[in-house]
């Protein structure tokens, strides 16, 4: 048997992860199964980690209307563009595979005590209620914009509508759309709102800012 038949079978036989996972965002629990990988030897290629990740956290990761399957599309956006280049806890691409950062060590110890209890889990809403952050973000999910790509119209978005959910009056200057959307990004991460953080991937394609 071949050492990548014995690395399917390991993913094949995983199964869900005992405990309280709900409260964790999708992000550490996708660090988390990086690590679940290379602690058992498997090098965490892309399509090792939507496995895993799905079979480890089925009720954070399956399709709406299919739970049998993996939602491989959010699987990405965690381990490519909040895990790697955003938060930089990992490191790689999909065609290399990925690797935990030494920045990713320290946020995988804390999500391990997450899951074990040892740190108790308190919703966002919860704990910021009325930090800038969330004041922000919150306007923004009042956009037209988001509102459209929520709904699965993003194909209607119009780059005036995104200019208006990033409160800039112009789109004459480049810079202060990207500071705008950076600053964006930077208030997305720190409360850890994936959902946001694909919105805004969607914009920076969209405004060519690849």
């Amino acid at each position: 048997m071949s050492a990548r038949e014995r690395d399917e079978d390991v993913i094949r036989g995983i199964t869900e992860f005992l405990g309280d996972y709900s409260s964790l965002d999708k992000d550490r629990l996708v660090l988390f199964a990086v690590n679940f990988l290379e602690s058992r030897k498997i090098e965490p290629t892309f399509d090792k980690i939507v496995v895993a990740t799905f079979r480890l956290f089925p009720k954070k990761f399956s399709l709406i209307g299919f739970p049998e399957y993996p939602d491989g599309r959010t699987i990405y956006y965690c381990a490519f563009n909040h895990c790697t280049l955003t938060k930089k806890w990992l490191f790689g691409n999909v065609q290399s595979g990925f690797k935990i950062t030494e920045r990713g060590k320290y946020f995988l110890d804390e999500t391990k005590k997450m899951l074990e209890g040892e740190i108790k889990l308190v919703r966002i809403h919860q704990t910021i209620p009325r930090r800038k952050e969330t004041t922000f973000l919150t306007m923004l999910k009042k956009s037209d914009a988001f509102k459209k790509y929520i709904y699965g119209k993003k194909e209607e978005v119009t780059n005036s509508e995104i200019y208006e959910a990033l409160k800039i009056s112009s789109p004459s200057s480049k810079g202060l759309t990207q500071a705008h959307l950076e600053r964006y990004f930077e208030y997305a991460n720190r409360i850890n709102d994936s959902q946001v953080m694909e919105f805004l991937d969607f914009i920076k394609r969209r405004l060519g800012g690849n």
